[in-house]
């Protein structure tokens, strides 16, 4: 049997980790919803949410993993009690690495196809918003453009993965994320120094009450709490795969810890890059997945050095997309090797022919495929979207906390055990367990219910 790897430090265990956590997410979902609902509250929310329930979450897929030395395939089979079910829940979350990497993928081919227009010079061509506006969907209703630029996407993953953990994975995730943060630091100097910047930061550190309340308290709480388990991954064991790669000298609630705050303060500098500058601008921070790649074109437009910038950003924001792909479908890599027994040569072949397959709704569903879309759903990544975000994601992270806290799973015991081992680091104490057992699962339960009776209900 083959000797699975291992990171070669502490550091490269964080870094992936937060590879994976940070994505698209803090830079197109975290703005625009703070744009729609409330600026400083809804972010505050975030933050708050991502502490009191995002992080105590990793902390279970850390422990699973690292206590199984297995990815989501076979921990729950490996740790539960003789003739316990707990293991059929694993299908469950696999379907939603794969679920995410169907829409994912798509997003990171439009970050590749923009990277493109900004070195060619195409992004600062025109200073209207309606140009940018069909030039973005051009690209979203050309079939060939869409598809090719996911198949990019896929290739450049799996070859990273086929170089192997430590080598591939570990060695080239740090580089995109040191580039990564170089080129966000940069962006944010000068938006900050745009005309007019200061309404931006106003909008982000002064809480609108107005905008809160208008916008109903309760669903700006449900997208708030699903935006904080959605920007830290957890709930499809994406990131428990991290756990089974790294050794036991050390406690994994710090671990955990640091993961979420690096991710909180990666959202707080991705919002001072973006929404200073758009509204210095007049754009609109509440545009949606066109904050990207309608609106952030036309801001580079009015910039003195367009092309410079917009080279910067569009690098940066390929970089961080394309990273946390990596890390998703190292995820699915293993779920191969664990699950089926395959080398890890072979589930990269077999796995990089289906998500060829896999990709081709969310790549024609805008185009050639458009009729078929889900009833209610403006196109089938958005469907996904919902998928993974309203059930996947809170089901999957309600399925954690129950195996680490209930008799009939791993216990609490164990679990503690498992978190505590280690000679540096913070413990988790006993009075944890009631907190981790009854109010992390009420969060979300209310995620998922919530979201179930405003989709298909006339209740909300």
């Amino acid at each position: 049997m083959q000797e699975r790897e291992k990171f070669s430090s502490r550091l490269s265990f964080i870094i992936v980790s937060v590879s994976c956590a940070v994505g698209l997410g803090n830079i197109w979902l975290m703005p625009y919803r703070a744009g729609a609902y409330g600026g400083a509250i809804y972010i505050a929310l975030v933050i708050a949410f991502i502490f009191l329930f995002a992080i105590p979450i990793l902390v279970t897929e850390f422990a699973i993993g690292r206590a199984s030395g297995k990815s989501v395939a076979n921990h729950f089979q490996i740790l539960e009690p003789k003739n316990s079910k707990w293991h059929l829940s694993s299908y469950f979350m696999i379907s939603g690495n794969y679920i995410l990497m169907m829409f994912y993928t798509i997003i990171c081919g439009f970050t590749i196809y923009y990277f493109w227009q900004a070195i060619t010079g195409n992004l600062a061509m025109d200073s209207s918003v309606a140009y940018s506006q069909q030039a973005f969907e051009s690209l979203t209703q050309n079939p060939i453009a869409t598809y090719i630029t996911s198949l990019i996407v896929l290739i450049i993953c799996f070859l990273v993965c086929f170089l192997g953990l430590k080598n591939g994975v570990e060695k080239i995730t740090k580089y995109m994320m040191i580039i990564f943060f170089a080129l966000l630091l940069v962006l944010i100097v000068r938006s900050l120094t745009l005309p007019g910047a200061m309404y931006g930061i106003r909008f982000l550190f002064i809480p609108n009450i107005e905008a809160f309340l208008e916008n109903n308290p309760i669903r700006v709480l449900h997208m708030a709490l699903g935006q904080a388990v959605f920007s830290v991954s957890v709930g499809m064991g994406s990131m428990a795969v991290f756990g089974s790669y790294i050794n036991k000298e050390k406690r994994l609630f710090k671990d955990a810890f640091t993961v979420g705050f690096i991710d909180i303060s990666t959202s707080i500098l991705c919002l001072l890059m973006i929404l200073p500058a758009a509204i210095a601008l007049g754009i609109n921070p509440g545009a949606g997945e066109g904050l990207l790649f309608v609106t952030m074109p036309n801001l580079f437009y009015h910039m003195p050095f367009s092309t410079f910038f917009s080279i910067i950003f569009y690098t940066g924001l390929m970089f961080v997309a394309i990273s946390t792909a990596i890390a998703v479908i190292e995820n699915i890599v293993a779920i191969g090797v664990d699950k089926l027994g395959f080398s890890r040569k072979k589930s990269i072949i077999i796995n990089f022919v289906l998500m060829c397959i896999l990709i081709l709704p969310a790549s024609f569903g805008r185009n050639i495929w458009s009729s078929f879309n889900v009833t209610g759903f403006p196109h089938i990544g958005s469907f996904f979207t919902f998928i993974v975000m309203e059930i996947i994601l809170p089901l999957g992270s309600l399925i954690y906390v129950l195996f680490c806290t209930s008799k009939r799973g791993f216990g609490w015991k164990k679990f503690k055990e498992e978190v505590n081992t280690g000679v540096d680091g913070w413990e988790i104490s006993e009075s944890f367990k009631f907190y981790l057992s009854w109010i992390v699962p009420i969060a979300m339960i209310f995620i998922f219910g919530f979201g179930m009776l405003q989709r298909f209900t006339n209740l909300i």
